[in-house]
C-alpha cells in the first residue's frame, strides 16, 4: 500500500480559513450544534446541578443564539459568499459577541430556573467567546480545507472529461478529414465526368475549361486552407495547457504518518478556549498558573508526540485511532503537571478536558488527512499531466500531419493531373472513347490518392534532403540516430515528421535571419515518449524584438514545448516531440 506525504501545516492557510466563509456556512453552524450541546452536558451538571431536560433547554438556548448572532454578521458584513476575502478582524468580533451572548443567555436562563449562582456568571462570559472563538476557528478550518479539497475535485472531472471528448474527437477527425475531402471533391468533379462521359465533339474544350476553373476555384484553395490549423486544434492546445493545472483524484486508503496528523498549535489553541475560563472556577486562587502550565503541557506533549510517530505510517483507520488516543495522552500529561505543582483535577474535570482533547485531535486529523490527498494529488498530477500532454500532443501531430499531407497531395498530384489533363485535352478537337478514359483513370488515381495517403520518408532520408538542400550555403553537422530512436521514428510516422519539420524551420531561420554559417543538430531520447531536439547556430543573436511568424505557429502545433535563446556565441533552438 502507498505511502503518502503530509504536509506540514500552514498558518496562513488556518487563519484564512477561520476568517473566511466557511466560518460562518450552513455545513459549519450545523456542526458546531453537537460540540455545543456536548460542552453543555459534559460541564455543568456534575458542577452545578440540575436535571437533564434544565440543561438540555439552556443548551438550545446558548446554540441558538450563538447562531443567530453569528447569522446576523453573516447577513451584514461577513457573507459567507463562496469568493469573499477572510477578514479576521471582523470574523474575531463576530466570535466574541457570539459567545458573550452565548455565555449571557445560558447564565440568565439558569439563574432563572434557579440553577445558576452567581458565581457562573465570570465564567459563562469568559468562557463563551473562548469556546465561541475556538470552536468555529477549528471546524471553519476543516471545513475551509474540506471545500478546497472538493474544489480540486470538480475541476479535476472537467478537465477529464474535455481532454477524453477532444481525444475522442480528434481520432474521429483524423478519421473524417480525408473521407469528407474526397467526397468535396468527388463531389466537384461530377459535372466534369457527365460531360466527358457525354463524348460530344464540343465537349474537350468545355471540358478543359471546367477542369481549369475547378483547380483554381476548388483545388488550390482547399490545399491552402486544409493546410492550416483549425479551430478543434487551437482547442486541442488550449486543453492541453488546462490540463497542467488539473489534479487528480487521490485515493482514500492508504498509509500515512501518524506523528504528521499531529498539530500542536491547533491542540493547544482549541484547549486554550476551555482552559483559560475553566481555571478561573477550578483554580481561583491560581488562574494565570494553572492556565500557562496546561497551555505549556498540552503544546509540549502533542509537539513530542508528532516527533515521535513521525515515522510511524499506518493505514488510515488505525493512524486516526492513534490520533485519538494522542489527545487521551496530551490530557494525562496535562493531569500530571498539574498535580506535581498541587493542582489537582477531579474525574469530571479530567474526563471534560480529555473529550476536548480527543475531539480536537480527530478534527486535526481530518484536516491533514485532507492536506494529505491534496499534496499528493498535486505531485501525482505531474506525471500525470505530462503524459496527458504527450498524448494530445502526438494526436495534434497525427491530425497536422494528416493536413499537411492532404494539402500536399492536393497541391500536387491532383492540381497536377488536372491541369495536364486540361492541356491534353485543349489540344484534341474531338476526343476519342479511348483518350476520355485515359483523362477519367489519371484524374481517378490523383483523387484516390487523398484516402490511401502514401507513408512517408525515413528521417534518414529527411535529413540527407536538408544537407542537399542547404549544400554550399551551410555546414550542417547532423545527428547519429541511434537504433532504438530510429526504431521509434519509424514506428511513428507523425513524429517523424514533426522532428523534421523542427529541423528544418531551424536551419532555415538560422540561415535567414541569423546568417548562420555552422549549424548543428542533436537528437536523443529524453524519455520513454519524448525526443529532445537541440539546433545551434553561429549566425547573429536574436533580437530584442522578435516577432513571433508561421514558423513559431509550426513549432507550437508539432512540439511538446520549445525555446528559443542567444547563449554566447550560440543561438539555441531546444524542442520536445511526443513519440
Amino acid at each position: 500500500m502507498q505511502k503518502l506525504e503530509t504536509p506540514n501545516t500552514n498558518l496562513r492557510e488556518a487563519v484564512n480559513s477561520a476568517s473566511g466563509p466557511a466560518a460562518f456556512s450552513n455545513s459549519v453552524l450545523l456542526q458546531f450544534a453537537p460540540i455545543s450541546f456536548l460542552l453543555v452536558f459534559v460541564s455543568s451538571p456534575n458542577r452545578v446541578g440540575g436535571s437533564p431536560l434544565q440543561w438540555l433547554l439552556l443548551a438550545t438556548v446558548g446554540y441558538l443564539v450563538t447562531v443567530a448572532i453569528l447569522l446576523a454578521f453573516r447577513f451584514t458584513v461577513l457573507s459567507a459568499e463562496e469568493n469573499r476575502k477572510p477578514r479576521p478582524f471582523w470574523t474575531s468580533v463576530a466570535f466574541v459577541v457570539a459567545g458573550a451572548g452565548r455565555g449571557l443567555s445560558i447564565y440568565f436562563s439558569g439563574d432563572a430556573l434557579g440553577i445558576m449562582s452567581p458565581e457562573e456568571f465570570w465564567y459563562r462570559l469568559a468562557g463563551g467567546p473562548l469556546f465561541v472563538y475556538g470552536a468555529i476557528s477549528v471546524l471553519a478550518i476543516l471545513q475551509g480545507s474540506r471545500n478546497r479539497h472538493q474544489k480540486i475535485l470538480d475541476a479535476l472531472e472537467l478537465e477529464k472529461s474535455q481532454l477524453d471528448e477532444l481525444r475522442g474527437g480528434i481520432r474521429e477527425r483524423i478519421k473524417s478529414q480525408r473521407k469528407d475531402l474526397l467526397a468535396k471533391v468527388q463531389l466537384q468533379l461530377a459535372p466534369v465526368f457527365q460531360e466527358m462521359n457525354a463524348g460530344t465533339n464540343s465537349a474537350s474544350t468545355k471540358i478543359s475549361q471546367r477542369l481549369t476553373e475547378f483547380v483554381d476555384a476548388v483545388v488550390r484553395p482547399l490545399s491552402h486552407n486544409i493546410g492550416q490549423e483549425s479551430s478543434f486544434e487551437v482547442r486541442a492546445s488550449d486543453l492541453t495547457q488546462k490540463a497542467s493545472r488539473a489534479k487528480v483524484k487521490p485515493q482514500y486508503l492508504f498509509k500515512i504518518s501518524v506523528g504528521m496528523t499531529i498539530i500542536p498549535e491547533l491542540m493547544t489553541f482549541a484547549a486554550a478556549s476551555l482552559i483559560i475560563a475553566s481555571t478561573t472556577m477550578i483554580f481561583p486562587d491560581a488562574v494565570a498558573l494553572a492556565t500557562v502550565l496546561s497551555l505549556v503541557a498540552v503544546y509540549l506533549s502533542s509537539s513530542i508526540l508528532k516527533r515521535l510517530l513521525k515515522s510511524l505510517t499506518l493505514i488510515t483507520p488505525v493512524a486516526f485511532i492513534v490520533n485519538l488516543l494522542s489527545g487521551i495522552a496530551t490530557s494525562i500529561f496535562s493531569y500530571l503537571l498539574l498535580m506535581v505543582f498541587g493542582l489537582a483535577l477531579s474525574g469530571a474535570q479530567l474526563l471534560q478536558f480529555t473529550a476536548s482533547q480527543v475531539l480536537v485531535a480527530g478534527i486535526s486529523f481530518a484536516i491533514q488527512l485532507q492536506r494529505t490527498q491534496r499534496l499528493n494529488a498535486e505531485q501525482e498530477m505531474t506525471g500525470v499531466v505530462k503524459n496527458l500532454e504527450i498524448l494530445n500532443s502526438q494526436l495534434r501531430q497525427e491530425l497536422w500531419l494528416n493536413r499537411r499531407k492532404i494539402a500536399s497531395v492536393l497541391h500536387g498530384s491532383v492540381q497536377s493531373t488536372l491541369y495536364a489533363s486540361a492541356m491534353r485535352l485543349a489540344k484534341i478537337d474531338s476526343p476519342s472513347a479511348d483518350e476520355l478514359q485515359s483523362v477519367r483513370d489519371d484524374l481517378n488515381a490523383a483523387i484516390s490518392k487523398l484516402d490511401s495517403l502514401e507513408s512517408g520518408e525515413s528521417i534518414d532520408e529527411i535529413l540527407k534532403q536538408i544537407i542537399e538542400v542547404w549544400d554550399g550555403v551551410v555546414e550542417i553537422k547532423l545527428p547519429v540516430i541511434s537504433a532504438d530512436l530510429a526504431k521509434a521514428l519509424t514506428d511513428n510516422q507523425a513524429a517523424s515528421a514533426c522532428l523534421a519539420e523542427v529541423i528544418r524551420e531551424a536551419v532555415s531561420n538560422a540561415v535567414k535571419h541569423g546568417a548562420a554559417k555552422q549549424i548543428e543538430v542533436k537528437v536523443e531520447k529524453a524519455a520513454r515518449n519524448l525526443i529532445s531536439v537541440m539546433v545551434s547556430n553561429d549566425g547573429k543573436p536574436l533580437s530584442k524584438q522578435t516577432d513571433t511568424g508561421y514558423g513559431s505557429s509550426i513549432l507550437d502545433e508539432v512540439a511538446l514545448n520549445w525555446s528559443l535563446e542567444s547563449t554566447g556565441e550560440l543561438t539555441l533552438l531546444r524542442a520536445q516531440i511526443a513519440v
